[in-house]
């Protein structure tokens, strides 16, 4: 069995949505064994898998990382910052 590291062919974009969007990231990796994905967000776990996905709001802006590994002691990473824009503000601007 030939082991390989994790690589990335998906990396997370950055996104910025309004207020209550559904705001959906996404990672994909290859490697020997089949790498793990897990979401994180403030140094805690949020999710696991290729996928992210939650409705926006404000409190959840910031960057996301979207960490790799497939137990061969090597982990690689890729980060996606999130804006969450206010859904009823208006901006007014003066002369």
């Amino acid at each position: 069995m030939l082991l390989v590291p994790p690589s990335f062919t998906t990396k997370p974009s950055n996104e910025t949505v309004v207020e209550n969007m559904v705001v959906a990231f996404y990672c994909a990796a290859i490697g020997n064994p089949v790498p793990k994905i897990t979401w994180m967000k403030d140094g805690k776990i949020v999710s696991q898998g290729e996928s992210l996905s939650f409705g926006a709001i404000r409190s959840k802006a910031g960057k996301y990382w979207c960490s790799v590994s497939n137990g061969l002691g090597v982990a690689v990473n890729a980060s996606a910052h999130l804006d969450v824009q206010c859904e009823y503000c208006s901006f007014i601007l003066e002369k």
